[in-house]
């Protein structure tokens, strides 16, 4: 965490960079330690359509993450945003982002407001139910005992390249209906799409993922499949079905992924609650949702911007600002939660913001708990003596702003049963 050399709106802001996507609570209790108001911030590392060097205002009370998720002052639409990621990262347009990429894979629900966001949302509201998550249950087993099996006589594994990516890419492949033969080539997409690539590469994978979902959203135009992509397929036109196939690829392996891997480390450095949840199961359900607590697979929303002049938290924010929450830090504010920084399996607090809120709170969130539940009850049954290998001085964080998980965390099973 540095200071820049220039003094944007709000005074100097705080530079996160590789650091702070490592770790980002110490910042997080800076910030609550000086009054937990909105502050200036500097993305070092930019992803997607955020320009490296974007200046933005970062929120992490509840209480004002809260209210941003709910006043319709913040807004979310891609094609208006584009120009203000510009302004508010000093480049020109066509340096900040590739507008026309952009419009196509991020003109997604998760972009929009109403009444686009309500369209687009409309056909995936009765698929991502509690009730209609639930029925895949034994397809999620399967996809983790298949993961397992695959494991077995190994000394040794990578949680998060060897069984937390491979298990979720199943799962949301499964579920939306994409090709086991395609998944690694898809994963591959994903990993430079959301993470910190070269312009060139991103342009490049997000071409092919691109063109990718359009052709399997044409095959699907029959309406003779009963997946997720069907539905897009026969509810949006193929340019609207494409973007949203790819948002729930994308933010619905990654996050779960993420979920298991960073859980479970957390598990690791708290022995006794690590001790408990391996004793006894049928703690998991209350262990995940205090997981998603403690350890937010989002570290910051999506972007939102300002259309006029609002105060949050004491703060005037400024008409055109982008706006970014911290789930992450919301979810350990004391304001909200006694001895925040601390984890309870046995005692979780699910009044937690893991999933946002209002009108863009996460379409998949109970198919990321479910998902969740059965990998942690799987490696609980079957690896009675998981432990990590991997040196804490060696763990390797994904630099995005967005998603917060590492590449790869070697860990021993023991006997794998």
């Amino acid at each position: 965490m540095r200071e820049p050399n220039d003094t944007p709106r709000g005074g100097c802001p705080m530079e996160l960079d590789g650091e702070f996507y490592a770790d980002p609570y110490p910042v997080y209790r800076t910030i609550r330690d000086s009054g937990n108001k909105p502050t200036p911030v500097v993305l070092k590392t930019g992803m997607a359509y955020l320009p490296p060097g974007l200046k933005a205002w970062l929120v992490t009370s509840y209480e004002d993450v809260t209210f941003v998720l709910r006043d319709p002052r913040f807004r979310k639409s891609i094609d208006e945003a584009m120009p203000l990621f510009a302004a508010n990262s000093g480049r020109e347009q066509g340096a900040a982002g590739d507008r026309g990429r952009a419009s196509l894979l991020y003109d997604n629900m998760a972009n929009n407001d109403p009444p686009k966001h309500t369209r687009l949302r409309k056909p995936l509201n009765t698929i991502f139910t509690a009730r209609a998550v639930a029925a895949k249950r034994d397809d999620m087993h399967r996809a983790v005992t298949e993961t397992l099996d695959a494991l077995v006589g190994k000394d040794s594994f990578d949680l998060v390249q060897d069984f937390a990516l491979p298990y979720s890419v199943a799962v949301i492949c499964d579920t939306l209906g994409v090709p086991r033969a395609d998944r690694s080539r898809f994963h591959a997409w994903v990993q430079t799409i959301t993470g910190a690539a070269e312009p060139e590469a991103l342009r490049r994978d997000a071409d092919r993922m691109a063109s990718y979902l359009g052709e399997l959203i044409r095959a699907r135009r029959d309406g003779s499949g009963d997946d997720v992509l069907t539905q897009l397929a026969t509810s949006l036109d193929e340019r609207e079905a494409v973007a949203q196939a790819y948002a729930l690829l994308a933010a619905g392996y990654e996050t779960s992924a993420n979920l298991v891997v960073t859980g479970f480390l957390a598990l690791e450095r708290d022995p006794e609650q690590k001790r408990r949840l391996w004793a006894d199961p049928s703690l998991v359900p209350g262990a995940v949702e205090e997981l998603l607590r403690h350890q937010s697979p989002f570290n910051f929303s999506l972007y939102r911007y300002v259309t006029e002049t609002v105060e949050v938290g004491g703060v005037e924010l400024p008409a055109g600002a982008i706006v970014f929450l911290s789930f992450a830090a919301a979810n350990r504010d004391s304001a909200r939660f006694e001895d925040p920084d601390a984890l309870d399996v046995t005692a979780p607090r699910g009044e937690h913001l893991a999933f946002g809120g209002g009108i863009h709170n996460c379409i998949g969130k109970h198919l990321a708990r479910l998902e969740a539940e059965v990998a942690f009850d799987a490696l609980i049954r079957r690896c009675a003596d998981l432990s990590i290998v991997t040196p804490s001085d060696r763990f390797d964080w994904k630099a995005s702003p967005t998603f917060r998980g590492l590449k790869s965390l070697t860990v021993a099973p023991g006997p794998l049963a």
